[in-house]
């Protein structure tokens, strides 16, 4: 583990920063409280975000050891062109799941809980249900707006992953956008979009987005990330939810733009020990728009499985 500082440090008082190395050229990076006396938590962010998302959800949640990785290509953790891949494999959610049970088993977690928003709770579904031996060490799953089901893909996201995303993958483009202040405009309007209230949006946390956005290659991680969003198994995936036998805590704001408010109930019908909470007034960020209420919920939950 090689310790490391970034500008996502003072938004986490108590936690330390790494990188840990998981193949030639892949470094991911995360933060880490070093410990509890609850089952440790592994919280995974959705696209084009990072670790610092969970700033406010983080310090709710005191007892637990808590690790939040940056996804491969996002924050601070590596970003290569993995050229020797086939372009449709680059960045997929099969390739982050991958290098998530890396990480996970090259820590050394056991009895832990798997928290997810966004793409992040349908890579918790993928490393339980495509990892036996890492979900026989799951304890539970809290899935946040969680992708799972096959949707339209938003505006923003389909950009990115079209011929406009490519064209910021070349330096002079990426250089002259970022001088410009379209990829700061482009970040908060990805915001106003997560956000139901408007108000509640971090500045803090923007400006963090908006950085790691002007790091080298990021917009070339973040081009294929959309591009290979959708997964080959989209249409079937939701079938093998049947097979988590953990219980799961589904967590959903009913103002969403991003992901539609009826797959909290689809996965309610759908995974065998569910339980489904909605918030009024919330978009697709219930950890940051309502963090008060998504940790009591959580706390709850636990409460009732015994998992505390």
């Amino acid at each position: 583990m090689q310790p490391i500082s970034s500008p996502s440090a003072p938004l986490f008082p108590g936690f330390a920063e790494y990188r840990l190395a998981l193949a030639d050229q892949v470094k991911m990076a995360y933060i880490d409280n070093g410990g509890g006396d609850h089952p440790p938590l592994v919280l995974l962010h959705g696209v084009f975000d990072n670790k610092a998302t969970w700033f406010r959800l983080a310090a709710r949640l005191p007892g637990h050891r808590i690790i939040a990785p940056d996804l491969i290509g996002h924050g601070h953790s590596s970003k290569p062109t993995f050229a020797t891949r086939p372009a449709h494999e680059r960045y997929s959610p099969d390739m982050q799941v991958g290098y998530l049970a890396t990480f996970i088993t090259a820590l050394g977690l056991d009895d832990v809980l798997l928290l997810g928003n966004s793409l992040g709770g349908g890579l918790a579904l993928r490393l339980y249900l495509d990892f036996p031996a890492l979900a026989a060490k799951v304890r539970g799953l809290v899935l946040i707006d969680a992708a799972g089901y096959p949707h339209k893909l938003p505006i923003h996201v389909r950009t990115l992953g079209s011929y406009p995303g490519k064209l910021l993958t070349y330096a002079p483009l990426h250089a002259l956008a970022r001088a410009s202040g379209l990829l700061g405009l482009a970040t908060w309007r990805t915001f106003r979009r997560c956000f139901h209230d408007r108000r509640k949006i971090p500045p803090e946390l923007a400006a963090v987005a908006r950085a790691a956005f002007e790091t080298p290659n990021a917009a070339y991680a973040y081009h294929y990330s959309a591009r290979n969003l959708v997964p080959p198994d989209v249409g079937t995936f939701h079938q093998r939810f049947g097979d988590v036998t953990c219980p799961a805590l589904v967590l959903w704001g009913q103002q969403d733009r991003v992901l539609p408010v009826r797959s909290a109930q689809r996965f309610a019908s759908t995974l065998p020990r569910a339980a489904v909470h909605l918030f009024p007034n919330c978009g697709h960020a219930p950890h940051l728009e309502c963090p008060d209420e998504t940790a009591a919920c959580i706390a709850r939950w636990m409460q009732g499985y015994a998992i505390l």
